[in-house]
């Protein structure tokens, strides 16, 4: 809760930072609708700071709403701080928040909401923000969000789209953070880097006091009239650091005589030999809690009655260990002495009092502050049965982070689960929601780790359950051998019965066939899976094997707008049914129907609501959840969006580094269009984990190719033509790939722009690789049969950057005529201008310019210039016509 009570003495040094923030935060600039982010080390004087700017704020009419990030580990509640927050709203005004918007019950203390089923992530998110606004139309708001340097990801998400709101009323926001804590890989650190992008953020970092405010201060907080000498050992000692300017006075060490303590904890433990037995315990049995238990469970973890509690109380605000926040709470005066008590107790004591507040947690505690104490307790089950629950209560406000880590804590606890505790759900559990967050590859490793540990004799469903899972997840990081090799064994495993399990083995055989364009196999697994699935009504099963056929309907070429009804169909009855996965795959594959037949504007719209979709369900780095970005990105870059690609394709604070790669890849290809030559170095490190996903390989391979010829290096652009085939055989057992087209294309046309710098012997070596290139494009293009408008395009084009190297090179077998050559490349440009490519238009008007120029075909040249324009242009309009 807020600590409402005015600051009892007079704030030193900090005038300058204090008006600035008074500013910034509405009180003195009424107009501003600025979002602060408040830097320092830790004692600095951040919290006084923030105490005297919420006195103001009062002071002026403001509701000041303020909540803590807490130092719990992996056992943090997500979004604890905007709990707070609310929290200290009357309960009128919480029942009326309750009643508007429903998805904030996750953060309004009962009875304002009872516990739901569960909620969207930005729909909670998106809730939280209009709650602020509807409080903001009563009087401005002050949202405090203090010691975000212990948030956890769930709440590091919401931090950031509250910042990133533009708010109706005049709400604010300050988000304080010890700067000193941020080591390079602290997760903070990139969050803000990414905040302080965002319009209106403004970042305060908070310096040392000058010599002449410690002494102030010092003279301030005396309680005796300090000597000279004595001013200038405290000035010498603290370092401009309020907090140990305070510690050092308390400590009786002012006299520069003294000794120093040799640690920080040692000086902040000095204070607690001066307080009695009773308050001793009352504050080493508070430095393990979350805030959350309540004085019933401190007084009993500390052994004090109601009386002596209340002595201890007094005793610890007298010795200042303690502060009063609001009529009810009481904190460390810093969070300092609450860590420095922590590490003080002894292994037994910190048992004892850890069970002790176990014993006296009431019934409807937080699971999660349930399985701290138990686990720090030695009290395994109890541990067990709440940190399940605490990763199902994590779930259902879509924390996937700290729900996946609640998981495999669980698991490390296994063997203290009660007797009929399913490990194998356990297991599954665990690895779905590590593929939510994005950490496909954990997954894999824990379900493979467990299947590899199950002994023989274990019913056959549990091997099964696992391959099925194993399965999925290769499938989602696009290893398909893996897939291939687990989808197998699973028909092999489970039996051939109408159960939901082998539906899903259907399903997933299906899904992997498809995949590997297999159809006429898929189509049978898929029709196997939908019976089974109706028959056990596994709607899961259905919707997976529904989206699999539409799939190869889409593919067949039959029913066009059969195949777009029935995808619509699937994406509203999986939105309807909560089934996200089923939802975002329907979107994923309308999005590439669309995308394959050279729909771009309609792909672009549909990617678009994949991604938000995804957003809002907390899936942003979750399977087809990432896709909308990924191929937003790319298609951004075909339609000549190229700042719309760059900004869909930067990275997110707290994005795992394998999506960091993968979007760098992808955005590579603006670098490439442009000829930014020095991204070439700079994605080195970034590389390696191009190789684990196709589409990133393929298009971070496209743009090194360019690159390459770019800075005049054609052996490095055919080598990653090279390694590209070389992965796509051995990883994913497909050497023609339908991009090798594009690529040859590419690395043609590289050859081309360089040959007529190159000597004859060179110019001979660049001929001589054209048969073998173009063998791969037809092998490509009869694989993939039949080619969309893009893959004809680039077929197209891949022939004609061949005519153009031999007609340069003035070598080669059938070297075309300019008349050939101008048709050629008039076909190559009508192709582009169809997909809506921008980009790739103009570059084949320019090489149909040269041949045209060449060949006395000036007026022509002309028209070209002035006719594409026009004529993407009227292809736009009737497109939208449509």
């Amino acid at each position: 809760m807020a600590d409402t009570r005015a600051p009892s003495t007079r704030l030193v040094g900090r005038t300058r930072e204090l008006d600035q923030l008074l500013a910034l935060a509405g009180v003195t600039a009424p107009e501003a609708r600025d979002v602060v982010l408040l830097g320092g080390d830790a004692g600095i004087g951040k919290t006084r700071l923030l105490r005297e700017l919420g006195a103001a704020a009062r002071g002026a009419g403001h509701r000041v709403m303020a909540g803590h990030c807490l130092d719990l580990g992996d056992s943090a509640l997500p979004y604890q701080p905007f709990a707070e927050a609310f929290s200290g709203l009357s309960d009128a005004e919480r029942d009326v928040l309750a009643e508007r918007f429903a998805a904030l019950g996750p953060l309004l203390p009962r009875p304002s909401a009872a516990p739901g089923p569960g909620v969207e992530r930005a729909e909670l998110f998106a809730s939280v923000v209009a709650a602020l606004d509807s409080l903001a139309a009563e009087r401005p708001v002050l949202l405090v969000i203090e010691d975000a340097h212990w948030a956890d990801a769930s709440t590091r998400h919401l931090i950031r789209y509250v910042l990133a709101q533009g708010f109706h009323g005049a709400v604010h926001v300050v988000v304080s953070y010890r700067a000193d804590d941020l080591h390079r890989r602290h997760p903070l650190r990139e969050a803000l880097s990414e905040w302080v992008r965002l319009p209106r953020v403004r970042r305060v970092e908070l310096e040392p006091l000058a010599d002449a405010d410690v002494a102030d201060l010092a003279r301030v907080r005396s309680t005796a009239e300090l000597t000279a000498e004595a001013l200038r050992a405290v000035v010498q000692r603290a370092g401009g650091n309020a907090f140990f300017v305070e510690e050092l006075l308390d400590a009786g060490l002012a006299d520069h005589r003294s000794s120093l303590p040799e640690t920080l904890s040692d000086l902040l433990l000095v204070r607690l030999e001066r307080l009695d037995d009773g308050a001793r315990r009352l504050v080493r049995a508070a430095s393990v809690t979350d805030g959350r238990e309540g004085f019933t469970a401190l007084a009993a973890a500390a052994g004090l009655s109601d009386d002596e509690l209340d002595d201890a109380l007094v005793a610890a605000v007298d010795h200042k260990v303690l502060r009063r926040t609001g009529s009810d709470d009481y904190v460390f005066r810093h969070a300092l002495l609450g860590e420095a008590l922590r590490d003080d107790l002894l292994p037994g004591e910190r048992r004892r009092i850890h069970a002790a507040f176990l014993e006296a947690l009431p019934d409807d505690a937080p699971p999660a502050t349930v399985a701290r104490h138990a686990l720090a307790a030695g009290q395994r089950e109890t541990a067990f049965t709440a940190t399940v629950r605490a990763a199902e209560a994590a779930g259902r406000v879509a924390g996937y982070d700290e729900a996946a880590q609640h998981y495999e804590r669980a698991l490390d606890l296994i063997d203290a689960a009660p007797g009929d505790t399913d490990e194998i759900d356990l297991v599954i559990a665990a690895a779905n929601a590590l593929v939510t967050s994005g950490q496909l590859m954990r997954a894999l490793g824990l379900l493979r780790d467990h299947l590899a540990g199950l002994a023989t004799d274990v019913h056959r469903d549990c091997h099964g359950r696992l391959l099925v899972a194993i399965g999925n997840t290769s499938y989602f990081a696009n290893l398909d051998a893996d897939a291939e090799q687990a989808s197998v064994r699973a028909t092999q495993v489970v039996p051939d019965e109408p159960t939901v399990l082998r539906g899903e083995v259907a399903a997933l055989r299906a899904r992997v066939l498809a995949n590997r364009r297999r159809d006429r196999e898929a189509a049978q697994w898929g029709e196997q899976a939908l019976r089974i699935g109706e028959a056990t009504r596994a709607e899961a099963v259905i919707f997976d094997a529904k989206a699999t056929v539409t799939r190869l309907l889409a593919r067949s070429g039959d029913g066009s707008h059969e195949t777009m009804q029935a995808f619509r169909e699937l994406i509203d009855a999986s939105r309807a049914s909560g089934h996200v996965l089923g939802e975002l795959r329907g979107l994923n594959q309308m999005a590439f129907v669309h995308f394959n037949a050279g729909e771009l504007d309609a792909a672009a719209e549909t990617f678009d609501e994949e991604r938000r979709r995804a957003a809002r369900t907390g899936w942003s780095w979750g399977p087809y959840g990432f896709d909308g970005r990924f191929f937003g990105v790319l298609v951004a870059f075909m339609r000549g969006r190229w700042d719309e690609a760059l900004e869909l394709g930067a990275v997110r604070a707290g994005a795992p580094p394998e999506f960091d790669a993968y979007l760098t890849a992808v955005s590579l290809l603006v670098s490439a269009g442009r000829g930014d030559t020095a991204q070439i170095e700079r994605t080195l490190p970034q590389r390696a984990l191009w190789r684990h996903d196709q589409a990133s390989a393929i298009h971070g391979t496209s743009a090194l190719v360019e690159l390459a010829g770019a800075g005049g290096d054609l052996a490095a652009a055919r080598r990653h033509y090279d390694d590209l085939v070389e992965l796509h055989t051995r990883s994913w057992d497909e050497p023609d790939f339908p991009a090798r087209i594009r690529l040859v294309a590419l690395l043609v046309g590289q050859y081309a722009g360089a040959v007529r710098t190159l000597d004859r012997a060179e110019q001979q070596l660049l001929v001589d690789q054209v048969p073998e290139l173009l063998a791969d494009v037809e092998r490509a293009a009869r694989t993939t049969q039949p080619l969309g408008p893009e893959g004809l395009a680039w077929q197209a084009r891949a022939h004609a950057e061949v005519d153009r190297l031999h007609w340069l090179a003035g070598s080669g077998p059938g070297t075309a005529s300019s008349a050939d050559l101008v048709a050629a490349w008039r076909a190559v440009r009508d192709g582009f201008v169809g997909l809506g490519d921008p980009y790739e238009t103009a570059r084949s008007s320019a090489r149909l310019a040269a041949v045209l120029l060449a060949s006395g075909g000036d007026a022509e040249v002309s028209l070209i210039h002035i006719s594409e324009p026009t004529r993407l242009s009227q292809k736009k309009k009737k497109k939208e016509h449509k």
